[in-house]
């Protein structure tokens, strides 16, 4: 386990330097806090969900009900999606007996504020505490279960696409092309609805530390299987990751795996209501809403090239689901290459 030696000496200097400041300038108002609710940022994730789940069933048979689909998929805020999505991944991480007692075991030795102090400074922090393996594989099964099953459905609207190209509706000109981009572009700074969620769902959201084990029961929060098991349908088919299986970050996108587990520490510490700042800033990645973004973008940009109904199916599949299934997928990769293992636990309460 890492030393909070170094940490500490710099917030030292950081309230020395504060104190100072505070001397020589008037004294401004205090920022008010952000008020911060995980719950309620998973929403945000649980529509996008929601929206696959629907469309996974949704069989367009006409210009109409193509445009309901466009519709669907285009309607979520990249910001609100982001959030969403670290939220999930930091309450699935705080499903972790090892995680949640190591970071305990660090608040007993070294002090619980140090330790709240040091996973909001570097978010990194959390992931190296004894347990860190074990919520790093939760979060990556996450991931990618739900990736795989955004894919599964874009998979069925780009061979939608290619399928319907000579029936007459689809093979015809889509009228008013900037008009639904315009449209389209709205949907997604507006972000979805407040009953994008059914309100019975939304209970399931709040969980808390070591409520639920999505490492054995696939269809809880977390689980590979909870979104079709919200809806009670039947799961798209996600492999189990096979017992023993060595899971790789990605070095790119393993800054979202950080805040997701410094969440997560702060949860096992009670500590999310007190620093409601810091988990408002930890929850906004900005690789992961870059991401989001750019497949909004590519969204926009094949729908204005596109002429044809079908050509709309094909850019609903590949970027409002399959692209942003790829950004959720790609903290966890096979290619050796660009990842890094995850590091071994801690025995000790010394440094690595």
């Amino acid at each position: 386990m890492r030393s909070l030696a170094v940490w500490t000496t710099t917030a030292v200097v950081a309230l020395m330097s504060a104190a100072n400041a505070q001397t020589a300038a008037p004294a401004q108002p205090a920022a008010q806090a952000e008020t911060v609710n995980l719950q309620t940022a998973v929403t945000a994730y649980a529509a996008y969900h929601n929206d696959v789940t629907e469309l996974r069933s949704a069989n367009p048979r006409n210009p109409a009900t193509l445009e309901e689909a466009l519709d669907r998929v285009a309607r979520h805020n990249r910001d609100e999606l982001t959030r969403g999505w670290i939220a999930y991944g930091a309450q699935t991480a705080a499903q972790s007996p090892a995680f949640v007692q190591g970071v305990r075991d660090a608040a007993a030795y070294y002090g619980r504020d140090a330790v709240i102090w040091a996973v909001t400074v570097d978010p990194s922090y959390a992931r190296g505490l004894r347990g860190g393996q074990e919520a790093t594989r939760l979060m990556l099964e996450s991931a990618h279960a739900d990736a795989q099953r955004i894919t599964a459905v874009a998979d069925r609207y780009q061979e939608l696409a290619y399928s319907i190209q000579r029936q007459r509706w689809a093979n015809a000109v889509a009228p008013r092309k900037d008009a639904r981009v315009q449209r389209i572009r709205a949907l997604g700074r507006e972000g979805a609805p407040d009953n994008a969620v059914p309100a019975e769902h939304t209970t399931r959201f709040a969980v808390t530390p070591l409520s639920i084990s999505p490492a054995s029961d696939p269809t809880v929060y977390g689980g590979r299987r909870f979104w079709d098991a919200l809806r009670g349908q039947t799961a798209v088919e996600v492999a189990a990751t096979p017992v023993g299986y060595q899971w790789r970050v990605n070095l790119t996108r393993g800054e979202a795996l950080d805040r997701m587990s410094a969440v997560a520490a702060l949860q096992a510490l009670d500590a999310v209501d007190s620093n409601q700042s810091a988990v408002s800033r930890l929850i906004n990645d900005p690789r992961s809403r870059d991401c989001f973004e750019m497949a909004q973008l590519q969204l926009y940009q094949c729908m204005s090239a596109a002429r044809f109904h079908y050509e709309n199916a094909f850019c609903l599949g590949q970027h409002g689901l399959r692209d942003i299934g790829t950004c959720i997928g790609a903290v966890g990769l096979a290619d050796t290459a660009a990842m890094t293992p995850i590091p071994a636990a801690s025995g000790g309460r010394g440094d690595d």
